[in-house]
C-alpha cells in the first residue's frame, strides 16, 4: 500500500512539472519591430509614418529613438529623438515624421510615382532605448511602391527583418518573412 502512495505522488509531481513546462512563456527584452506604415509625398513635404510593434508579452517603455531609411547611397528619411513611449504589451504604436526632403529623394520617388520604376529597395535600420532592456537594434529591408490612384502616395513591402538585443551582435534574432 506504501508503494502505491510513493508512486501517487511521484505522479502527481510529474504531472505537475509538466504542466509548469507547458504553460504560457512571456517573451522579454525583444526588439520592436518597425516598419514603414505610409510614405507621402505633397509638394516639398515627405511624411513617413512608421509602426513600431512590440513582440514582448509585457509593455515596453521606450526613452529614445533612431530611425533611418535609405534607398540606393541616399538617406530618403531619418528619425532621432528622446521622446518618451510606453508601448503595450503584444502591441503596436505608431510615430510620424516629416520633413523636407533633399531634391534627389524627390527625383526617386517621382520616378517610383511615374513608373519609370517599378520599386525601390530601401534599408530601414535603428535602435531604440529602453528602460529596462537597453538599447535594442533593428535592421529590416524591403521594397517601395507607389499606391495606385493615390500619387504622392507609397507603401513598403519588409522582405527581411533582423533585431539585435543589446550591443551583443551575436544575440540577432532574424525574422524571415
Amino acid at each position: 500500500m506504501e508503494f502505491l502512495k510513493d508512486r501517487s505522488i511521484i505522479l502527481m509531481l510529474l504531472v505537475i512539472v509538466a504542466c509548469t513546462a507547458c504553460g504560457p512563456s512571456i517573451i522579454r527584452g525583444r526588439p520592436p519591430f518597425i516598419s514603414i506604415a505610409s510614405l507621402t509625398l505633397e509638394g516639398d513635404q515627405l511624411s513617413a509614418d512608421f509602426n513600431i510593434s512590440n513582440p514582448n508579452g509585457e509593455p515596453m517603455d521606450i526613452d529614445g529613438i533612431e530611425i533611418r531609411v535609405q534607398v540606393e547611397d541616399a538617406v530618403l528619411t531619418r528619425y532621432n529623438s528622446d521622446f518618451k513611449l510606453k508601448i503595450g504589451a503584444n502591441s503596436t504604436e505608431e510615430i510620424l515624421v516629416e520633413q523636407l526632403p533633399d531634391e534627389f529623394t524627390q527625383e526617386l520617388l517621382t520616378s517610383l510615382e511615374s513608373g519609370e520604376v517599378s520599386s525601390l529597395p530601401f534599408h530601414l535600420e535603428g535602435k531604440v532605448s529602453t528602460l529596462a532592456d537597453g538599447t535594442l537594434q533593428f535592421r529590416n529591408k524591403g521594397y517601395l511602391y507607389p499606391v495606385p490612384g493615390k500619387p504622392g502616395r507609397f507603401r513598403s513591402a519588409t522582405t527581411h527583418s533582423s533585431r539585435i538585443h543589446g550591443d551583443d551582435p551575436f544575440r540577432e534574432i532574424d525574422d524571415k518573412q
